[in-house]
């Protein structure tokens, strides 16, 4: 039997590498913030036969040691990063084959979001986008969003669950040949091949918008 190795270009859009000191190094490029950059490594990866050009991600810096952000700024540990769908549509530009995938928490998004921005960049990309899903890790990613902790492990994967079930079912609203564009009978679509979701959300999905409402619903 034929084996074959699919390979992916483990990637992180911010300052450094996944070695934080990486951007010291003398031969390290200095413009990580602009679309030259990735897209030169889009070059590299898919001259390189690569399958996929994968992007980690993070809603917020490294935990912060005492709380204090000043470390993490001054050494450069990871602390810049930019929002990687957008990044991914810049290294399309420059490449035919390559896969363009990223992470996406359930825990800070809403499902419609990513369904349409994952559905976005597929059409722009003609079908090599893929979505990573995560529930993300930190305090400060709760912090950055609105909460004042970070949901519970359980909490997490109980709305994560749920969160690719209306994900999957968004994309699915719409049947194939439900575009037609008739000009002439100005029309446009078929009703008939499109669904509405109405999806009714559990106590997790609709718990992982706010943390804090009942509380404020308390104090009223």
């Amino acid at each position: 039997m034929t084996r074959q190795m699919v390979m992916i270009g483990f990637l992180q859009a911010q300052n450094c590498t996944n070695l934080p000191c990486s951007w010291r190094h003398p031969a390290s490029r200095d413009d990580a913030h602009s679309a030259d950059y990735y897209q030169e490594i889009a070059r590299v990866l898919e001259a390189g036969k690569f399958h996929i050009a994968f992007f980690d991600d993070r809603l917020a810096m490294p935990d912060r040691y005492g709380n204090d952000h000043a470390s993490t700024i001054e050494y450069g540990i990871r602390a810049t990063k930019l929002d990687p769908l957008i990044v991914l549509m810049t290294m399309s530009a420059v490449t035919n084959r390559l896969g363009l995938a990223s992470t996406c928490s359930t825990t800070y998004f809403e499902p419609f979001d990513v369904a349409r921005r994952f559905a976005t960049l597929d059409l722009m990309t003609n079908g090599r986008a893929a979505w990573n899903v995560v529930t993300s890790v930190n305090d400060g990613e709760a912090l950055n969003m609105g909460r004042e902790e970070h949901p519970a492990h359980d909490l997490r994967y109980d709305r994560a669950d749920e969160f690719m079930e209306v994900v999957l079912g968004h994309w699915d609203t719409w049947d194939d040949g439900a575009i037609v564009v008739d000009k002439k009978a100005g029309r446009y679509a078929d009703p008939d091949k499109v669904k509405r979701l109405d999806h009714r959300a559990s106590s997790s999905l609709r718990a992982g918008r706010s943390p804090s409402r009942a509380r404020r619903k308390g104090t009223r």
